[in-house]
């Protein structure tokens, strides 16, 4: 089986089979706007005969939480088929947000796709061969990767401040996506710093909601997908990456009877 395809927001995905093996190569940002494309994908490539899937990360560049919860629901299904899923070629940037979510403990990362699928398992996906892989990627995650780069100022402020503009015009549709609340002191922060002059303030918290999102996923919005992406790449690469300040931080000043409207935590 060999397939190309690009979902509807710009993620190209491919396909092809080698000694049974599934092997996904994705490429472009796998975050909340292409997540439900993805996972539509990702499950038509799991049958009972083919449950094993290696999925290649090299040609990514951008992972949000939202995407990794694919990853997690795909590997949930290949269990069930009796086979697994693998990742390959993580770059950096996946990395950070596999840690920081915790699912690297669930998402068995190897440094090349022939890394990943010469670990053996059993037809079952037996506990010899899960072990196995667990105690691989383990070693392989270990090595030391490149030091983390402090986040930035954006260069653009007013393209910034349109962006936080259009998050807070469009702020119920995140709440409606957090039925947990765990966006509302960052949204709160931004909204507090949108109210103000400071350029940096509001690249600080513009970065932490952008952090806050890379940790935890969100019920999919075509809104809030919108939205986020607009904010990441006004913010650039690295804006995933915790700022100096925590929003946790900022949402505790005086909001001066300001809302970001809609329910709060």
């Amino acid at each position: 089986m060999n397939f190309a395809a690009a979902t509807n927001s710009g993620l190209h995905v491919s396909a092809r089979t080698e000694d049974r093996i599934t092997i996904a190569e994705l490429a472009g940002e796998l975050d909340i706007a292409s997540a439900p494309d993805l996972r539509e994908r990702l499950l038509a490539l799991l049958r009972p005969t083919s449950g094993r899937l290696i999925i290649d990360l090299s040609r990514v560049s951008f992972c949000d939480a939202s995407g990794l919860a694919v990853l997690i629901g795909t590997r949930r299904r290949a269990t069930l088929l009796g086979g697994f899923l693998r990742l390959a070629s993580v770059p950096p940037q996946v990395s950070r947000v596999l840690r920081s979510s915790g699912l690297d403990r669930h998402l068995p990362a190897f440094p090349t796709v022939g890394a990943a699928a010469s670990v053996s398992s059993t037809p079952s996906g037996g506990i010899g061969g899960a072990m196995q892989a667990a105690r691989l990627a383990r070693a392989w995650s270990a090595r030391p990767g490149k030091p983390a780069r402090p986040g930035r100022a954006s260069g653009n402020s007013t393209e910034l401040r349109d962006a936080v503009t259009a998050v807070l015009t469009h702020v119920q549709a995140w709440h409606d996506a957090d039925p947990d609340r765990r966006f509302t002191s960052a949204l709160q922060a931004v909204a507090h710093a949108g109210a103000g002059t400071d350029g940096l303030a509001l690249d600080t918290a513009a970065r932490s909601l952008l952090s806050v999102l890379s940790r935890h996923p969100l019920t999919h919005s075509p809104m809030v997908a919108e939205t986020a992406t607009r904010l990441r790449r006004v913010l650039g690469p690295d804006s995933d990456r915790r700022s100096a300040e925590p929003a946790s931080t900022q949402a505790t000043r005086p909001l001066s009877g300001r809302s970001v409207g809609g329910p709060t935590a």
